[in-house]
């Protein structure tokens, strides 16, 4: 079944030939990582996990594992610190990869490596490529700009009152991504985002629950739904609950 939303991108955005995996944390789906492997290009697959949001790799395994079970491409889990040497040995690895997958912890200090490593220019040009990115939690933070940096009041509708950021900006600037949405109950921080026009659309993702985005394609990957959030000429919130193996145009 396809549901068709009006949510209006961006005229600058190019989405011909784009792919983005978002999951909301949580367990991974496993069709979810299939998907991202084949996409990728799966036994030929050239895949870069980066594990900057968290202190350890011990994410970065984990999803190197989930992942060989589709490919047996390449698969680099991508270190924390990086001498000179290195980081042009990364650039020249992004620039020929098939695939990049962020994982989970802190989404500010995620971005503030790619920052320091002066990365989002080239990370940018990759995913208008055609190269799959993807990311869980922290990693699918930073898909949208501005950035849920997760400090703030989410107890009420005020938008004033979340902090946002700069993120890397794979998504349009019109909208906003949340994740651990139903879990964590935070409905009202992203509602309260989209009341107070800090972005157009909010999209509330999961745990367990991934969104996985072919150009203007949408699919619901995972148990749980998908929640879309507009707001409507009247103050109030339009709210679209898309449901497990549904699918939307953006």
């Amino acid at each position: 079944m396809k549901l068709i939303l009006c949510l209006l991108f961006l005229s600058s955005y190019t989405i011909a030939d784009t792919h983005l995996l978002l999951i909301g944390g949580g367990k991974r789906p496993f069709e979810a990582i299939k998907a991202f492997s084949e996409i990728a290009g799966k036994d030929k697959a050239d895949i870069l996990i980066i594990p900057w949001a968290s202190e350890t790799t011990e994410g970065a395994e984990a999803v190197k594992t989930e992942l060989s079970v589709h490919t047996k491409g390449s698969l680099k889990i991508i270190p924390h610190q990086l001498a000179p040497k290195d980081l042009e040995q990364l650039v020249l690895q992004i620039q020929k990869c098939s695939g990049i997958f962020f994982t989970g912890g802190d989404q500010n200090v995620l971005m503030t490596f790619i920052k320091e490593y002066q990365l989002a220019s080239l990370l940018k040009k990759r995913f208008q490529d055609g190269v799959i990115f993807g990311g869980t939690s922290a990693g699918t933070a930073i898909m949208s700009n501005p950035m849920l940096t997760g400090i703030g009041d989410l107890s009420v509708l005020d938008g004033s009152k979340i902090e946002l950021a700069e993120g890397l900006g794979l998504l349009p600037t019109s909208i906003i991504v949340d994740q651990h949405f139903i879990v964590r109950s935070r409905f009202n921080r992203l509602a309260g985002l989209i009341l107070n026009r800090k972005a157009e659309i909010g999209i509330g993702v999961d745990e367990g629950t991934s969104l996985l985005i072919k150009g203007r394609d949408a699919r619901v990957i995972g148990p749980t739904q998908v929640l879309i959030f507009k707001k409507a000429s009247d103050n109030k919130l339009d709210l679209t609950v898309v449901q497990p193996g549904m699918t939307f145009i953006l």
